[in-house]
């Protein structure tokens, strides 16, 4: 039966190659992508915003450049531990929640196997 159902999963497969959509290991790649990209854009713009605010301060305050260097600067880093986090795939509460419902639901579905698992 095992060899059945991966003869229909490598059919399958095919039949989505042959229409043009991309698998499962296609979309993990745009979705790293654009993970990548959304990094990159906090990068840059967490100073930008931040030094905006500084600005604005400065200006309500009358102190010109103090607030806008400060929180440009506390933006670069703001930025920096941002890209840190992510290549170091520390998890925020958040994610760890998505990755116990994901694996919930693996043990729910009906293709799995408890032996793969020790």
């Amino acid at each position: 039966m095992s060899e059945d159902l991966k003869n229909i999963q490598n059919r399958l497969s095919d039949l989505k190659k042959d229409l043009g959509r991309p698998d499962e290991s296609e979309k993990q790649q745009v979705r790293d992508d654009k993970t990548d990209l959304g990094r990159a854009y906090e990068l840059i713009a967490t100073p930008i915003v931040c030094g905006g605010i500084g600005i604005g301060i400065d200006y309500l305050a009358d102190t010109r450049p103090v607030f806008f260097i400060g929180l440009a600067f506390l933006g670069v880093l703001a930025g920096f531990w941002a890209i840190y986090k992510s290549s170091q795939n520390i998890a925020t509460p958040l994610d760890s929640k998505r990755l116990q419902d994901s694996q919930k639901k693996a043990k729910q579905s009906a293709n799995f196997d408890e032996s793969g698992l020790n």
